[in-house]
């Protein structure tokens, strides 16, 4: 899928990174959700890694991927996202996983569901346009956005035999 000579550029939790031809992005997400932007028409891509749903304090365009709704906001920023561009942008969600699932929780509250479910409803209220979404379940996913293409990679990542649930 990807340009085997291309730069990995790895999203750790918290992060926000942006992307261009002869780059790739990629992160491994849990019950984290990654959110990946994609303004073709500029090959520039973005890649955030958030770990929670709601930021307490104001939003900042301060590069901070911690929360999807500063994500958001940062990764519009970062990429310099202009308002007549915004119809352009698409945005692909992955993660969301409960990976723990304690018997006695509702999945509803746990937070790998309360990010999936948080992040869809934040990028309706942008009017940001979704192209796809991997979300929940109880496995792990890669995602990884192919900068000189456009073209991203949704992966689940398998369970080991005998993990808890």
């Amino acid at each position: 899928m990807t340009d085997q000579n291309a730069t990995e550029l790895h999203v750790r939790i918290g992060q926000v990174k942006i992307g261009r031809p002869g780059q790739t992005l990629t992160a491994i997400l849990g019950s984290c959700v990654g959110i990946g932007f994609f303004l073709k028409s500029r090959d520039i891509y973005g890649l955030a890694h958030c770990l929670l749903s709601k930021s307490t304090g104001a939003l900042r365009d301060d590069g901070s991927g911690r929360h999807v709704d500063q994500a958001i906001a940062s990764l519009l920023s970062l990429m310099e996202v202009q308002e007549d561009e915004r119809r352009q942008l698409r945005v692909v969600l992955a993660g969301g996983a409960n990976m723990s699932m304690p018997l006695d929780t509702p999945p509803e509250q746990l937070v790998g569901t309360i990010n999936a479910k948080f992040a869809r409803k934040t990028l309706r209220s942008a009017k940001l346009r979704l192209l796809d979404d991997d979300l929940g379940g109880t496995n792990g996913r890669r995602i990884t956005i192919d900068c000189a293409t456009g073209d991203y990679e949704i992966l689940s990542i398998p369970r080991l035999e005998g993990a808890q649930t």
